[in-house]
């Protein structure tokens, strides 16, 4: 299980998940069997693996976000280098 400071470090870890990797790497957080059933029926039913898999991690992205109160990483603003004249 990773450690999410910000939504950008769940997006980041979710991003490069392939289809079987994404459902062992969030069982722990309760995306069951029940889940990936409904979702290989999809697939099974015509949809697109990656259209699946997209729409799951947005929804895991949300859920997760709340769940652990996650907020995204302050914007820093840009330093001015160069002097105004």
């Amino acid at each position: 299980m990773s450690d999410f400071r910000h939504v950008q470090d769940l997006e980041e870890w979710l991003e490069p998940m392939g289809y079987d990797e994404f459902w062992v790497k969030l069982a722990p957080f309760g995306v069951d069997a029940e889940i990936r059933a409904d979702c290989d029926a999809s697939i099974a039913n015509g949809t697109l693996p990656d259209t699946v898999l997209t729409a799951m991690k947005g929804l895991t992205r949300i859920e997760l976000t709340k769940e652990l109160g996650l907020k995204r990483r302050p914007i820093t603003p840009w330093v001015q280098l160069v002097d105004s004249h």
